[in-house]
């Protein structure tokens, strides 16, 4: 398997590091969600969200930034909010309920000889990576650099040091987040090689004293020959899923792995939404449910998880469409941004049941980011 490391641009949500999940009793479930984007007048918004009933209420003025790209970060009970794009990143501190306060704290320029890409923040708090990806001679070509966070003021420091560098001819890296408790900064990648064409993920270990990043680790993918009509991939700290789908339906086939053990769980074929055509696949931060977006029923399905008993048991409930799914970092909540609102709903881990639903209208293209806050 041949592989690049071209950094591609994202929806930002799925770049959030899932930060450290504090007792329920002592959080705030925050959304932000900023656009349109693409337009001259980016705003953002800061939104409360109750776990219960899932409804969203907006806290704070909402204010004119930039980009749209950004990523939530708790660091103690200091609140801190960061926005980057490609020429720089600001740090605004937030009042109480996560909304940021006037201006910002700190204003980072990018100087570097090649573009960034992606912006990182580690969720132990004391590391940023900013992704940097160029063309070279062999096709495509990265280098990712450390920045340090001073954790009494969240404000960050170049350290201009390479942490990783990667080149090759033809797998493109789409995709970055950090797991939940940022030992491994993982990389979902494309491979588009002579007679290849492979979805995956592989990691980087993440040092927690020094920041540093070890060898680039190989993890799992969708095998060549399985991806002719589509194959998706996800992970988190404990599990995986991957679905290859080589002819339409009823060609698919769900898998979910145990990372710790390798043990495998196949998505029951009796359930003819396994072998459908796949959308995508998002697994929540607490492992217990894979979200399933089914491109030929429009319809996402929720999976819960059941390893000692090797099973997949289908949820009573579903989500309209096949939308991006994203989660609140204590899974409490669950969001499905559409091309004009976003869902919001109350999810009962241990089942996958969703209690309650709300929407929120939004203003069309948007980047949006969660966080569960320490009050």
């Amino acid at each position: 398997m041949s592989k690049s490391f071209i950094v591609l641009s994202f929806l930002v949500l799925s770049s959030l590091p899932a930060l450290v999940v504090p007792s329920e009793a002592s959080t705030k479930e925050v959304l932000y969600v900023a656009g349109p984007q693409g337009s001259s007048n980016v705003m953002l918004y800061t939104y409360s969200v109750d776990p219960t009933t899932a409804a969203a209420t907006q806290v704070g003025d909402p204010i004119d930034v930039a980009s749209g790209s950004l990523v939530p970060l708790s660091i103690g009970t200091n609140h801190y909010l960061y926005l980057w794009n490609k020429t720089g990143v600001w740090l605004y501190p937030t009042d109480a309920d996560g909304a940021p306060l006037g201006t910002p704290s700190q204003q980072v320029t990018f100087s570097f000889p090649h573009p960034v890409n992606t912006f990182l923040i580690d969720p132990d708090g004391k590391f940023a990576y900013a992704a940097l990806g160029w063309p070279d001679y062999e096709g495509g070509a990265n280098s990712i650099i450390l920045f340090t966070i001073d954790q009494s003021t969240g404000e960050l420091t170049n350290t201009n040091e390479v942490v990783a560098s990667y080149a090759n001819e033809y797998t493109g890296f789409r995709n970055f987040s950090f797991a939940q408790q940022g030992g491994k900064l993982f990389g979902e990648y494309d491979d588009g090689g002579p007679y290849t064409d492979i979805v995956g993920y592989d990691y980087y270990p993440v040092n927690q004293t020094t920041g540093r990043l070890g060898t680039l680790q190989n993890m799992f993918y969708a095998q060549t020959g399985e991806c002719q009509t589509g194959c998706v991939v996800a992970v988190t700290d404990l599990l995986s899923a991957v679905d290859g789908v080589c002819c339409g339906p009823p060609s698919g086939n769900v898998v979910v792995t145990l990372t710790s053990t390798g043990q495998q769980i196949l998505c029951p074929q009796s359930d003819t939404f396994c072998t459908d055509d796949v959308a995508n696949l998002a697994i929540d931060p607490a492992n217990a449910n894979v979200f399933f977006g089914d491109s030929t029923a429009s319809e996402t399905y929720i999976l819960n998880v059941d390893f000692p008993s090797g099973q997949l048991t289908p949820s009573s409930s579903t989500i309209p469409g096949a939308p991006p799914i994203y989660f609140s970092p204590d899974s409490q909540l669950v969001y499905a941004v559409n091309q004009s609102d976003i869902g919001i709903y109350a999810l009962q881990t241990a089942t996958g049941t969703l209690t309650a639903s709300t929407t929120l209208p939004d203003p069309g293209k948007v980047s949006a980011a969660t966080a569960s806050l320490e009050k």
